[in-house]
């Protein structure tokens, strides 16, 4: 997905990252050397620079493997889950990822670190220390700030299950614990499953944390912020309002704009599993619920789980969400987009093309770049939960698939589940994914590019 941002476009140019194909509806010729403006915008701007044997090619988007797939060395088998969770940093070039089963459900993070397009683990996986009981499932979920420099992870499990959240910060390649476990204050337990959720802020300074079992399942979510190497809980618990039945699951999954003010969180069994996400914004360290809650149009079904996963822009006004139950589990996403503090769905459901089967889970997992312009989300059940991710690019407000779906190559067995998990850099030109299942559940992730 990298290319040329601009000067006159060869073959060597394009042979990474476009495919070329013979056509007769479209030349190069009239293309701008501005190749991403023509591909995402739709203009086309005079005096090209294009080589003339090129003309008579359409251009389109295609994704390539980077390397192979990746295992965290020092894991202690079985059913480790490596993938269960995975963040990148906004270069693309720190990487991140849980295996919560690591050693008899403790649970590890790795690290990785790219250099002139290979990729190499960083020191030995963390553990955070303090944990209470077994399982404790750390990797549950991680999230990294956009330099890459401070890590949040958490642990749903741990304490039977009221959960927590670990802080590491890098320094010179070193990662080392910030301070003590994170609890929020005031949940109602049991099973509140704390962590099973996490997002930070772009300076890593707001961290936001999921309860989806919170007080008998209803859910909610916490907001810490840093100062000085501190971390501490920002106002009570968040509680979104309008909710349907007696459980809702807020917290399932939680995403903040760049700068920390924007949190969207979904909670996926609200109204008998049709699912909902609401939005909450921060002034003055206050967090308010920002209108509704929002739930898609044209679902098919009644066990639809919106809210399953979310993603916001950096600038907090385009939020995906997915629903991986819509339609008897082929699942699908959709995208709100917010002007003058309203939300309002853009386009209909988007539904990846080229699926096997029809227990595809599309949406359990979703990723938006920084400009909100490029969206990938999983489908962890397609072909018999091989597993695959959809790419999807916005151009005045249209929604369109970018090239076929992507499935990692070198996995091993027949229980893959490629995609459970998805993250794109702020640029949209690197994507990670996880495969939890892959070789008998030791699991690994994949990097495109």
């Amino acid at each position: 997905m990298a290319i040329k941002q601009s000067g006159p476009i060869s073959i060597s140019d394009l042979s990474v990252g476009l495919e070329l194909s013979p056509t007769s509806t479209l030349s190069l010729n009239y293309m701008h050397a501005n190749v991403p403006q023509c591909l995402f915008d739709g203009t086309y701007p005079p005096n090209p620079t294009i080589e003339s044997s090129l003309s008579n090619y359409l251009y389109k988007f295609t994704s390539s493997q980077q390397g192979s797939k990746l295992v965290g060395s020092g894991y202690i088998a079985p059913n480790v889950y490596m993938g269960v969770s995975v963040a990148l940093s906004a270069d693309g070039n720190t990487l991140a990822f849980g295996g919560y089963g690591d050693n008899t459900a403790t649970g590890a993070v790795w690290i990785f670190t790219r250099a002139n397009g290979v990729w190499t683990q960083q020191g030995s996986k963390l553990v955070g220390s303090g944990s209470i009981g077994s399982p404790v499932e750390m990797g549950t979920s991680v999230s990294l700030s956009a330099d890459g420099n401070t890590l949040a992870f958490g642990a749903f499990g741990d304490n039977s299950n009221i959960g927590a959240v670990w802080v590491f910060t890098r320094a010179n390649g070193v990662w080392t614990q910030q301070g003590s476990k994170l609890v929020g204050s005031g949940y109602i337990a049991p099973n509140v499953y704390m962590g099973g959720s996490v997002s930070l802020s772009a300076d890593g300074n707001t961290l936001a944390f999921g309860a989806y079992g919170d007080n008998n399942s209803i859910g909610s979510v916490w907001v810490f912020t840093r100062a000085n190497g501190v971390w501490t809980q920002q106002g009570s618990k968040l509680v979104g309002s309008g909710y349907t039945g007696n459980s809702a699951q807020m917290g399932t999954s939680v995403s903040l704009s760049a700068d920390g003010n924007t949190l969207a969180f979904g909670g996926n069994i609200d109204n008998s599993n049709i699912g909902a996400v609401w939005v909450f914004t921060r002034a003055n360290g206050v967090w308010t619920q920002q209108g509704s809650k929002l739930v898609g149009s044209g679902y098919t079904g009644t066990r639809t789980l919106m809210g399953t996963s979310v993603s916001l822009s950096a600038d907090g006004n385009t939020l995906a969400f997915g629903a991986y139950g819509d339609n008897s589990n082929i699942g699908a996403v959709w995208v709100f987009t917010r002007a003058n503090g309203v939300w309002t769905q853009q386009g209909s459901k988007l539904v990846g093309s080229g699926y096997i089967g029809t227990t595809v889970y599309m949406g359990i997992s979703v990723s938006l770049s920084a400009d909100g312009n490029t969206l990938a989300f999983g489908g962890s059940g397609d072909n018999n939960s091989i597993g695959s991710v959809w790419v999807f690019t916005r151009a005045n407000g249209v929604w369109t698939q970018q090239g076929s779906k992507l499935v990692g190559s070198g996995y091993t067995g027949n229980y893959i589940q490629m995609g459970n998990i998805v993250s794109l850099s702020a640029d949209g030109n690197t994507l990670a994914f996880g495969a939890y299942g892959d070789n008998s559940n030791i699991g690994a992730v994949w990097v495109f590019i």
